[in-house]
């Protein structure tokens, strides 16, 4: 059995599995568990009114979770695969404890093929919080994660060392006009150009 094979098996289980994005290492749990979800948020040590976004495989999954818009399909076929974070309305498929109580939750879809894998074979969207604890720097390889984390983590899914990149843009689209929250590898300027 390979190692994704091994990790898709965790997730579904309800078992915590870092893994590699389009940016740094992810910290990963089917996010229509509860139990691991809460997990997610003790072990990052992460305030419960932070939202955890969501990774998924396909715009037709994120429908699944998310109203998605117009603005949201153009910018989809744009820029994603790649670094950028939707906010969306949420569905009822999505848990308060996940969107921190908000009415929206922030989808990705990373340009990095494990990610996508794994997510697409376990069937389910898996948290996209960073490897790290709260308020510590985001991981670039499994040594670091495995200092900030260690073995309360059921699975490491090893790819060597990731160059290091900015996390991904933030852009809210529940708001009218949108509003870039974070700036990441993917500028302003690109984003409303192709809103336009």
């Amino acid at each position: 059995m390979s190692k994704l094979q091994i990790a898709t098996d965790f997730i579904r289980r309800g078992k915590l599995v870092v893994f590699p994005t389009d940016t740094s290492y992810g910290l990963g749990a089917d996010v229509t568990d509860v139990r691991a979800v809460t997990r997610i948020f003790q072990l990052k040590q992460r305030p419960l009114h932070k939202p955890i976004h969501i990774v998924v495989s396909s715009l037709q999954m994120a429908e699944n979770y998310a109203y998605v818009s117009e603005s949201a399909l153009n910018l989809a076929n744009h820029f994603l695969p790649g670094p950028l974070t939707l906010i969306l309305r949420k569905k009822d498929t999505v848990s308060d404890l996940l969107s921190g109580g908000k009415e929206t939750i922030g989808i990705r879809m990373p340009d990095n093929l494990i990610a996508l894998a794994l997510v697409e074979r376990a069937g389910v969207p898996i948290t996209a919080t960073s490897a790290n604890v709260s308020g510590r720097p985001d991981t670039y390889s499994v040594k670091d994660a495995l200092d900030q984390l260690g073995n309360k983590v059921d699975l490491y899914l090893d790819i060597g060392i990731l160059p290091k990149r900015l996390p991904s843009t933030i852009l809210d689209l529940t708001l009218d006009p949108p509003e870039v929250c974070r700036e990441g590898p993917i500028p302003t300027n690109k984003i409303f150009e192709a809103l336009r």
